[in-house]
């Protein structure tokens, strides 16, 4: 089982009108492809404060929340 499926993470939502709001600023959101030196993924970027949110995103914010501080 893959650790997103294990947890629940802190994503963005829905508003009525089926449009992606940001967590951080409520702003709407718009789903881009971005391109690297060897690969490209999709994700969700918000038009305001540029908040960026992806499933690898994601899945290394709900691993940092279940892991121990180490000091």
């Amino acid at each position: 089982m893959k650790l997103s499926e294990r947890l629940p993470v802190k994503s963005n939502k829905m508003d009525m009108d089926g449009r992606m709001r940001c967590h951080r600023c409520g702003s709407i959101m718009a789903y881009e492809k971005y391109y690297g030196i060897e690969e490209q993924f999709c994700g969700w970027r918000c038009i305001c404060c540029g908040d960026i949110i992806d499933r690898i995103i994601l899945e290394n914010r709900g691993a940092m929340a279940v892991a121990p501080l180490q000091l």
